[in-house]
Formats: structure tokens, sequence, C-alpha cells
């Protein structure tokens, strides 16, 4: 029984420990991104990368969550992807494009310094993740697009 105790108070200590590390990266994170907005840097930003999220047929609000996904990931960064989606505004659509690129990316910029820093060449790490994520994210809007404009079956006879 005490072996059951020791098994529970170790898992609860672990517990508590990897909370607090995500606490102290997602609360400085979220508290910058209110600060960015409150200040207008968020604009500036979804402006400047404007272009290349309507190549990834993405709204210009997507910056952040983009950003920060393809930097820290999914694990750190669900909070801030979780806040710009909960503002609202987001399609369907919108959202399942969002996901299928990040899914394809998420962490990229960590990754590719890991591979780098053991020797593999980053821009070839870099090409085998981007070059898929971005056709694939394009093929889906197209056949998103192509889906919306079809008239349901039956629909108005």
């Amino acid at each position: 029984m005490a072996f059951l105790w020791e098994v529970l108070a170790d898992g609860l200590t672990a517990s508590f420990f990897s909370l607090a590390r995500v606490a102290f990266l997602l609360v400085p994170l979220l508290t910058g991104m209110e600060l960015a907005k409150e200040m207008g840097w968020l604009e500036k930003v979804s402006g400047s990368l404007a272009g290349g999220l309507r190549r990834l047929f993405l709204p210009e609000r997507a910056a952040l969550p983009l950003a920060t996904g393809l930097i820290i990931g999914f694990t750190y960064g669900a909070g801030v992807i979780l806040a710009a989606v909960r503002e609202g505004g987001w399609t369907r659509r919108e959202l399942t494009l969002l996901w299928v690129f990040l899914s394809l990316n998420h962490a990229i910029i960590e990754d590719t310094a890991i591979f780098a820093a053991l020797g593999l060449p980053a821009l070839g790490v870099l090409a085998v993740r981007l070059v898929p994520a971005v056709m694939a994210t394009g093929v889906l809007s197209l056949w998103l697009r192509r889906r919306e404009r079809v008239p349901k079956r039956g629909a108005g006879a």
C-alpha cells in the first residue's frame, strides 16, 4: 500500500511541475498577446503577413495563431491559438485550413533548429515540412471552395 501512495505522490508532484512549466510559458505569452493587441502591433504584424496568408487561403487574423503554432507548437501555443479563435469571426473553412497547416508544421522553427544542430541541412528540413503543408492546405482550400459552390442534391426541388 505504501508503494501506491508513493507512486501517487510522485505522479501528482510531476503533474504539478509540468502544469507550472506550461503556466510560466503561457501566462507571459497571453499577456504579451493582449498588450500587442492593445498597442496595435498585431495589426502591423498581420498586415505584413497578409500576402503569405492569402496564398495559404487564410485571413489576416490567422497571423498570430499561425506564428505561435509555427514557432512554439501546439503544446505551449494552444492557449494563444484558442484565445485568438475564441475572439470569433472564423469560418469553419478557415479553422480547418489553419488546423491542417499547423498540424503539418507545428514547431517548425524549433524542430529545424534541433535537426540543424544534429547536422542536417536547415533548408532541407524546412522544405520537407513546408512544401507539403502549403500544397495540402492549398489543395484542401480549393476542394472546400468547390464543395461550397456545388448545390446540395435535392435542395430546392
